[in-house]
């Protein structure tokens, strides 16, 4: 079967219409109506027959748009009147678009550019979205402006989806020092700082720590149980860790059956916990002014503290979830200063230096040459 053919332009009561794409299921264009000087006035979808007899004629310029707010709920609402569009994606538009209007509603559109999808990016990527969280609401409102361009409601401008800066090299194996840890973990909030708290506490894996429950928490043993891939493990719930969780072990009033054993420790706003936290201690670093690293750098540097302590390996590999050959291959990094402290408490060198010590004056070796 042949397509059907594309309706020829027209004009009709001051205005040009000409199809724009389609047929849709129900064999309608999507048409578009200019008046005398170009600008679009009308779009809609109709079969030529229909829109012959209920055309509209000459009409008023659209108001202006003024803020973000106004551009995305206008981009929206012709996004309601497009029947090709499934219902599941309208409401994903508008789950996006919320939140956009939270963040930048109010904004000016005189602000569209490259620095305005940095702020959004850098703004979401803070309220906890993952990466691809974050560019789907860019891609939303680019999408948006590119609408309002087409409509010759907005001067075009073309907008990026600005990712994450990654300019400087990651290094995934990079393991932080305890201050430069602390700078990042300030620069954090909400749950996504309080598990990666609990990371650089325990050592945990970052899937271990997202999928805790209030079962898992012992206020009363004082133990925190991680479940690994390894096993699950038992972790001694120390006063630091004790003190940020002991809330969530108690539960709250507004929260349904808050002593069920099964209940999230953490209230997880985004679908995909792990990757929120990599992406805002990714951006916590750069706030900070530290050398990037990952929740698993985190992990190599408690290993690192509790080694430097003088702790059993079997023990710190218990904690760790690993064997001791395992943990010493993969998570144990040796500085410097790991180096030359243990020269230090060795005492290496002492015993060469008294037999290499000079003879004093009057001393009369036994093994005299004959």
């Amino acid at each position: 079967m042949s397509p059907p053919k594309r309706p020829s332009p027209f004009r009709l009561r001051g205005l040009s219409y000409s199809v724009v794409r389609g047929p849709n299921a129900d064999g309608e264009w999507y048409w578009r109506a200019r008046d005398n000087e170009g600008r679009t006035v009308w779009t809609g979808w109709s079969k030529r027959v229909a829109l012959l007899q209920r055309a509209p004629g000459a009409v008023s310029e659209p108001p202006s748009l003024r803020t973000v707010a106004e551009l995305v709920q206008r981009w929206l609402e012709a996004r309601e009147g497009d029947p090709q569009l499934k219902p599941e994606t309208l409401v994903s538009y508008a789950t996006r678009a919320k939140g956009v209007l939270a963040l930048v509603g109010e904004e000016p559109l005189t602000e569209l550019g490259p620095a305005f999808m940095e702020r959004l990016r850098d703004r979401l990527v803070a309220a906890g979205l993952t990466q691809r969280g974050v560019h789907a609401r860019q891609r939303l409102v680019r999408a948006a402006a590119r609408w309002a361009a087409a409509e010759e409601r907005l001067t075009h401008r073309p907008l990026p989806v600005v990712r994450l800066r990654s300019a400087e090299r990651v290094n995934s194996d990079y393991t932080p020092t305890e201050d430069e840890a602390l700078a990042a973990l300030r620069e954090m909030r909400g749950e996504t700082a309080l598990a990666a708290t609990v990371l650089a506490i325990t050592g945990a894996r970052v899937s271990e720590v997202v999928h805790l429950t209030r079962g898992d928490l012992d206020l009363y043993g004082g133990w925190l149980r991680l479940r690994g891939k390894t096993g699950p493990r038992r972790f001694p719930l120390v006063a630091e860790l004790r003190t940020l969780l002991v809330d969530r072990g108690r539960g709250g009033a507004k929260e349904p059956e808050p002593e069920h054993p099964d209940a999230p420790l953490f209230r997880w706003p985004m679908r995909a916990p792990e990757d929120a936290i990599r992406d805002q201690l990714a951006l916590a670093c750069r706030r900070a002014g530290v050398p990037r690293f990952t929740p698993h750098g985190l992990r190599r540097m408690v290993v690192n503290r509790i080694l430097r302590a003088g702790a059993d390996i079997t023990a710190a590999a218990e904690l760790m979830g690993h064997s001791p050959s395992v943990m010493l291959s993969y998570y144990r990094r040796v500085s410097s200063d790991d180096r030359a402290a243990g020269v230090a408490q060795a005492g290496l060198g002492q015993p060469l230096a008294v037999a290499g010590a000079p003879m004093s004056s009057g001393h009369r070796s036994r093994h005299s040459r004959r």
